[in-house]
């Protein structure tokens, strides 16, 4: 009874700092964590957004690279209200449906294999492999996150300048 408890506080307490994050209260992660990268995004996006009264004048500023600044801007915030929010309700159906066809196979193969010891030591495997994946992919977003944040921070202050607000 007490395992279920303790998975469901740390559950309350994860959607709590995932709430905090899309409030922006001055709430504390390590700066290695991913969540501190998240909220800094979510903040500098917001910032972003506070600043840019007009984004129609974001069609002035000089484009760098491939994206014109308008484009950015629509794009920084259709990525905060995706990380926020979960992005297409279809898109979510579609995951749920590849999940569930997952596990319905993995639970098969594993009740075929019997209690032979083998299917155990291929899940430790599993297990090991798919941690080092997420560790890979967590490497790559918090990089991401990083570049992102960088991008809504260079538009804002090139707004800035160009209607001439204070820096």
């Amino acid at each position: 009874m007490s395992f279920n408890t303790d998975i469901s506080s740390k559950l309350e307490s994860s959607r709590n700092s995932l709430r905090k994050i899309a409030r922006n209260d001055n709430t504390e992660f390590s700066k290695q964590s991913i969540l501190n990268d998240m909220e800094k995004f979510v903040k500098m996006v917001n910032t972003m957004d506070e600043t840019v009264l007009v984004p129609s004048r974001l069609m002035n500023l000089p484009q760098e690279g491939d994206d014109d600044p308008f484009s950015l801007f629509a794009m920084l915030n259709d990525l905060k209200t995706e990380l926020l929010w979960a992005g297409d309700v279809e898109e979510q159906g579609d995951r749920a449906r590849r999940v569930s066809d997952l596990s319905d196979t993995e639970s098969d193969a594993s009740s075929a294999a019997g209690d032979s010891g083998i299917e155990a030591e291929d899940e430790r495997e599993s297990a090991a492999r798919a941690a080092a994946s997420c560790r890979r992919h967590l490497r790559g977003l918090r990089h991401s996150l990083r570049q992102l944040t960088a991008a809504a921070a260079h538009l804002t202050r090139s707004y800035q300048e160009e209607v001439g607000a204070p820096v």
